[in-house]
């Protein structure tokens, strides 16, 4: 009987152990999923602003302002006694985030997400106000448990040019997540949680359009603070869901290079980047991911294009991150 209640007790306590382990390994899951889905939505809104005032200034309206060096290249084509918006965008992207540790605990993550935006050219300056949704599910392979999370952000942005080779460009939102974690193979702890988070952007951006290619490019910083609130907060030493908020801040630089197929496909236009971004994070370490993309983008008409877009991280060991993101922008 000894030796059973012995067995027993270890037994109890390998489960609890392995409790703990699975928890941390969420929560690090977690920071990065959060943080993966802020910059999704950073990238969509900077991809769509560059992407629209690329068009602007290569092919603008009036063909006078083609061959003129002009400190305000877009002047003449804004319409500024009107208030309503002049084009409206939709961006909708998967990405899949896994993490395979030495303890063989895998946890993958897959981000469903959809922005819608609409933005109004005024001179030099472009506004714009986005909608995002995005469903995230966890499951965590080791014990089968799963996480829905729900999150709804709004972002206004802005955009001004300097010149036709200089922008800057910046952007602020606001996430509610609302998170509920199947714990059911693990104690049934309460782990459901909302999280408020405000993210902010900054970027200068330049543009150099050379015969079929067009180079961009981009250096800047993002600020990101987040509050969680859970529903049940844990005791004692096991307090492993207490409420907290964190402050993280994010470097980053970007070039692009897309190359116009026109001569084969009238519209169709071919690109390739590379995305460096270093974080600093409040709780956890510092760390700098590279992200490789490929993309086609492909002009219906004036007034309409769309486009889809693939992303890799390269130099993460542990982690992977895949991306597809499809957009569509059509002109009012």
């Amino acid at each position: 009987m000894k030796n059973l209640s012995k067995i027993g007790g270890f037994l109890i306590l390998s489960s609890l152990l392995f409790s703990v382990n699975v928890f941390a390994q969420s929560s690090n899951i977690d920071t990065i999923i959060n943080q993966e889905r802020a910059n999704l939505i950073a990238r969509q809104i900077s991809a769509n602003i560059v992407g629209r005032i690329t068009t602007e200034i290569s092919n603008p309206e009036d063909e006078t302002l083609a061959s003129l060096d002009m400190q305000n290249p877009l002047a003449a084509s804004a319409d500024v006694n009107s208030l309503l918006p002049d084009s409206v965008w939709v961006a909708t992207s998967w990405a899949e985030i896994s993490d395979d540790d030495s303890l063989n605990v895998h946890v993958d993550a897959d981000i469903y997400q959809v922005t819608g935006g609409i933005d109004k050219q005024l001179g030099n300056w472009f506004v714009g106000l986005s909608t995002t949704y995005a469903y995230t599910e966890t499951e965590i392979g080791g014990i089968g448990s799963q996480s829905d999370t729900h999150s709804v952000t709004v972002t206004p942005y802005v955009a001004f040019i300097i010149n036709k080779n200089f922008f800057i460009s910046g952007l602020t939102s606001y996430t509610y997540t609302r998170s509920e974690p199947d714990t059911s193979a693990i104690g049934n702890f309460n782990l459901d949680s909302d999280t408020d988070q405000y993210t902010s952007e900054l970027d200068l951006n330049t543009l150099k359009v050379i015969g079929d290619i067009t180079l961009t490019g981009k250096a800047g910083f993002r600020y990101s603070h987040s509050d969680q609130y859970f529903d049940k907060p844990g005791v004692g030493a096991f307090n492993l869901n207490k409420d907290n908020d964190k402050d993280n801040w994010t470097y980053l630089v970007d070039a692009q290079v897309g190359y116009s197929l026109a001569r084969f496909v009238k519209g169709l236009r071919m690109s390739a980047g590379a995305l460096y971004e270093y974080v600093e994070l409040e709780d956890g370490a510092d760390d700098g991911v590279l992200y490789m993309s490929t993309g086609l983008d492909y002009s219906v008409n004036k007034a309409l294009s769309v486009g889809v877009r693939y992303s890799h991280d390269v130099n993460n060991e542990d982690i992977d991150i895949n991306t597809v993101a499809l957009n569509l922008r059509m002109a009012l």
